[in-house]
């Protein structure tokens, strides 16, 4: 059955999952491009805009055969032979998906929230969109209404707390949540979602997944909140080690990171396991072998590579063919990154207006931070210039 969808292009989350975004309103995942046009999730019930217009529309494209624009990262993934997030889905969803066909009605039970953009880093590839900490940077560099708004916007859920009423009305058949951020485990409201679950008997059928980047270790209690779920994912952002890993995700302290890991195996439950998410990006890509080897020591349940693709400029198609070259060469036999370097390689986007772009932003934060890329990644900088 997985296999029957993925060679017919087929994407279950518009019959069964919903994004509710960082900025309150919702789309069909994490990656579509776009959202459900003049909808807040603190207005109207997810089961309402699951069966809108829009999703109608967009399953109709998924029906006739069509690869919906929205869903252009996931096809440029597969086309490179990358597994994408629509492949990864069918799988994590095989069970529940064993009776489903596309002429099924829509069901809710993959559910992400993104619950506003409260965090306390500032990585370097994120930004105002998905970090509270990064608007206020942004705002400082100067008047900026974008940064502004996205602040204004991120924080929905503490102006909204009647949602946390309403969104329960849509877990009847929940199976899987996700939540990221901002930092998950900093926006407590959250745990209201899983102990109305405790209490109605969903969550010994609900699986969670959580993606933290590793500075927060939450209250003992929550510990064993988790344990009434049917399995808990707790996936940590490690995108580098050491000095590097701290440049990156501003102003993240790696032993520090290193002792919250370490005691999330401490307070283990039975349905527990613990996850590496890399995100691969300009930044990090002569770090694969190290981070492998600090994987491997860490001995996840599961280690998975994500694709960065905005910004664009530190989007890895946007790599000068001599840095592409060198990565090629020297990790082309790691098989836990061949998929992403195939991705690497299966377009050319470097620009000169990329590269001014990047340049630009790396000096801007390096200023404001008191850091230096060229000190951090000298590779790099020899290649790129960012400093001369």
């Amino acid at each position: 059955m997985v296999d029957k969808y993925i060679k017919s292009n087929i994407c279950p989350l518009p019959w069964t999952g919903l994004e509710v975004g960082v900025n309150g309103g919702a789309a069909p995942c994490c990656l579509y491009k776009g959202q459900v046009p003049e909808i807040k999730v603190y207005e109207t019930n997810l089961k309402t805009i699951q069966k809108s217009k829009f999703m109608e529309d967009l399953r109709n494209e998924f029906r006739t055969g069509k690869k919906p624009s929205g869903c252009d990262r996931c096809w440029a993934e597969e086309d490179a032979g990358k597994t994408s997030k629509r492949i990864n889905t069918l799988y994590k969803m095989k069970n529940s998906l064993k009776d489903w066909t596309p002429d099924a009605e829509p069901t809710l039970k993959f559910i992400d929230f993104k619950l506003g953009n409260v965090c306390n880093l500032k990585c370097r590839i994120c930004g105002s969109w998905s970090s509270s900490k990064w608007a206020q940077e942004e705002m400082d560099y100067e008047d900026n209404p974008v940064a502004r708004q996205n602040l204004k916007e991120g924080g929905w859920p503490k102006k909204q707390p009647k949602f946390f009423e309403d969104i329960k009305e849509d877990l009847a058949h929940a199976e899987y949540f996700e939540f990221t951020g901002g930092e998950p485990f900093m926006i407590h409201n959250h745990f209201r979602i899983l102990e109305h679950c405790v209490e109605k008997g969903y969550a010994k059928n609900i699986d969670i997944h959580y993606n933290t980047n590793g500075t927060q270790l939450p209250q003992r209690e929550i510990f064993d909140l988790w344990k009434n779920f049917k399995r808990v994912e707790i996936a940590f952002s490690i995108d580098d080690v050491g000095e590097q890993f701290e440049y990156q995700r501003h102003p993240a302290n790696w032993k520090e990171v290193n002792h919250n890991l370490n005691q999330f195996k401490v307070y283990q439950t039975a349905n527990m396991e613990f996850q590496i998410c890399s995100t691969i990006n300009f930044f990090n890509v002569f770090s694969l072998a190290k981070l492998m080897l600090w994987v491997r020591n860490f001995a996840p349940k599961f280690f998975y590579v994500n694709t960065c693709f905005e910004p664009v400029y530190f989007n890895i198609q946007t790599l000068p063919k001599q840095i592409k070259n060198i990565v090629n060469a020297r990790y082309s036999d790691l098989k836990d990154f061949k998929g992403i370097l195939r991705y690497m390689n299966s377009a050319d986007r470097d620009t000169e207006e990329i590269r001014q772009l990047r340049k630009q932003r790396i000096i801007l934060a390096d200023k404001y931070r008191n850091e230096n890329f060229g000190d951090v990644f000298p590779l790099l900088n020899n290649v790129l210039k960012i400093y001369e």
